[in-house]
């Protein structure tokens, strides 16, 4: 089949908590609903969610995610692997470009996530949610009582790692000297609350069968922690959307109101690419499920919705 032979209902672009959510409510609207999803988002990740309400002993984000897929297609939800390179406006909704073609909806909710900026050794990559964190509401709690390497290169990081103390007050900074944005202001309170700061760049993580023994950086030193987070920060998955004309907040993430629409009716976002970015599992579910129950109120002809009535208060 090929990508224009037939049009949807709803193109979901992301397959994680947010899309899978959008998904679960659309197919369950009788809508019909398509995820595309490039595999590259935070649920290919090996970390196990432990603040998701209804899973004691937490639950990782592949199972999660498989788990959200089998229930979405009991409710005839489609989906395809593939990554889409544009949106643009087209007649009666929306087309989506692939390298393979075109698909054509009447509404696309975008969950499509962010791009984490990893440190750039070797591995990296295999270590996140093992021994390579990035969130301190998600895995913070690891921490208690550990030796923790936080690397960041500004202000708004070591505000990060101050909240930190709330967990260990085993803590080390560590700056790359050539992205080093960190004022000397904020260095000093840093330090004035016990918190190690140092310059250099990470050239390997050594491992012990319990988790990490140490770090050995590019100078040729060494440090002895138990844990590393990656305070670099993330970047929205907008490039596609750059032809739309769907308004941006100034970080770039997609804008949206309390319904999860954009400023395009057939349009709407969800997750952590929303300027509500809350990188949580929890948030996440809630926009998908939110902007599915906006975007099937779109679907109704006219003569079925019901007028817009005063808000209250």
């Amino acid at each position: 089949m090929k990508s224009t032979d037939e049009r949807w209902d709803c193109v979901i672009v992301g397959g994680g908590p947010a899309g899978l959510s959008a998904a679960v409510y659309m197919g369950r609207f009788r809508r019909r609903t398509l995820v595309v999803d490039s595999g590259l988002g935070r649920w290919t990740y090996g970390q196990t969610n432990e603040n998701y309400l209804g899973f004691p002993n937490g639950v990782n984000a592949r199972k999660l995610h498989d788990l959200g897929v089998r229930q979405a297609a009991r409710f005839g939800v489609a989906f395809r692997d593939g990554e889409v390179t544009r949106v643009r406006q087209a007649s009666g909704g929306l087309a989506l470009d692939m390298p393979d073609g075109e698909l054509l909806a009447s509404t696309v909710i975008w969950a499509a996530g962010v791009r984490d900026r990893w440190p750039t050794f070797p591995g990296a990559r295999r270590l996140v949610g093992k021994q390579l964190f990035w969130c301190i509401v998600c895995d913070g709690w690891r921490c208690l009582e550990r030796r923790v390497l936080l690397l960041g290169n500004d202000d708004k990081a070591a505000g990060t790692v101050l909240q930190f103390l709330t967990y260990s007050r085993d803590l080390t900074m560590l700056v790359d000297p050539a992205s080093n944005a960190l004022s000397p202001t904020v260095e000093r309170k840093l330090r004035r609350r016990g918190i190690e700061v140092k310059r250099g760049v990470v050239r390997r993580v050594n491992l012990a069968e319990d988790g990490v023994c140490g770090v050995s950086l590019r100078d040729g030193s060494s440090l002895d922690v138990d844990l590393v987070f990656s305070l670099y920060g993330s970047d929205p998955n907008t490039a596609p959307l750059s032809e739309l004309g769907v308004n941006l907040a100034s970080n770039g993430h997609v804008r949206i109101n309390e319904k999860n629409q954009t400023n395009l009716e057939c349009f709407f976002a969800a997750g952590d690419v929303s300027n509500k970015h809350g990188h949580q599992v929890a948030t996440a579910v809630h926009e998908g499920a939110q902007a599915a129950q906006a975007a099937n109120h779109v679907l109704y002809p006219e003569a079925l919705r019901l007028p817009k009535l005063p808000r209250e208060g």
